[in-house]
């Protein structure tokens, strides 16, 4: 069944002004956020900066299979459900969307009842696939097992970083959920832009849940990855807190034993685990080996990285 969400956003590219006409009718009519991507050029940076469930692309509008294949190499993208709506006699090119990526497409001229059931298929197989974390649409548990089994399959060498926020219960607990959901979402995107501007193209991110993330990334740009995150983080987490609270330093709360404590600005720490000395073969040793590295990095109570360096 479909996830229980009234809220999906729905991305569309195309110049057809009756078929965005139509959709635009179906999906807010199903309660939904439709949004029209006017130029090609954008699409990419526009699905980047907002989380959208699902984007529907006119194969009449543009260099369709290169998109299709941008989003596919993009470790942030590669599991947004893509749909083209296509000419019924475009045989050829029903072979090649799907080869270059895509998951379904549609037929003009467009049936009203066809489109919503595709759409709703699409989403509901994104989700039963993905597990993606409701808050941050990154890939869940599941699919983090599975990513990193894959590599260790392939033997290639690789970094696992496993990310965990400093002093979030009690930051939580004094500003409220919502302002702990904005600073989850802030973290999930620091790390992406990291990974986006310092890491590779086969990189993966993904979220455990709450403020734990796992990331993974090549040996070689693992410290400027995390070099970089740790700047953005530091420069930026003001932005969540109040004046008077960053003016002192810290926040009253009580702490996990129901003591009242001073619990300073909140700072980000990261274990990473790594197969470049030593053998790794179960997937349970890689998440040990970065969850022990992450608890040291927790115990220095501001943002830092730890790597294991053992042979």
């Amino acid at each position: 069944m479909l996830p229980d969400n009234t809220d999906f956003k729905v991305l569309i590219f195309s110049h057809d002004k009756n078929s965005l006409a139509h959709l635009r009718g179906l999906i807010e009519g199903e309660g939904w956020h439709f949004e029209e991507c006017a130029h090609e050029d954008r699409v990419i940076d526009t699905l980047t900066k907002n989380k959208f469930d699902i984007l529907i692309l006119d194969f009449a509008a543009g260099k369709t299979i290169d998109l299709c294949k941008k989003i596919r190499s993009s470790f942030a993208l590669r599991y947004m459900p893509i749909m083209i709506i296509l000419e019924k006699l475009q045989t050829i090119e029903k072979v090649k969307v799907i080869y270059a990526g895509a998951d379904d497409y549609i037929e003009k001229p467009l049936e009203s009842g066809e489109i919503l059931t595709r759409i709703k298929v699409n989403l509901w197989r994104a989700s039963r696939d993905l597990d993606a974390n409701p808050l941050t649409k990154l890939p869940g548990n599941v699919t983090i097992l599975k990513e990193l089994k894959n590599r260790l399959q392939k033997n290639d060498k690789f970094c696992v970083a496993y990310a965990d926020l400093n002093k979030f219960k009690e930051y939580n607990d004094y500003y409220g959920f919502e302002c702990g959901d904005n600073v989850i979402t802030f973290t999930a995107a620091s790390i992406a832009e990291a990974l986006r501007e310092c890491g590779t193209d086969d990189d993966f991110l993904g979220h455990i849940g709450g403020d734990d993330f796992i990331f993974i990334t090549s040996y070689d740009s693992i410290k400027k990855v995390c070099e970089k995150i740790i700047a953005d983080f530091d420069k930026n987490i003001i932005r969540f807190y109040k004046e008077e609270d960053l003016k002192r330093g810290y926040i009253i709360v009580k702490n996990r034993e129901g003591k009242i404590t001073a619990s300073p600005v909140l700072s980000i720490a990261l274990g990473i685990a790594t197969n470049k000395r030593h053998d790794i073969k179960h997937v349970g040793e890689i998440i040990q080996i970065a969850t022990e590295l992450k608890a040291y990095a927790k115990t220095f109570s501001k943002s830092i990285y730890t790597i294991d360096r053992r042979s």
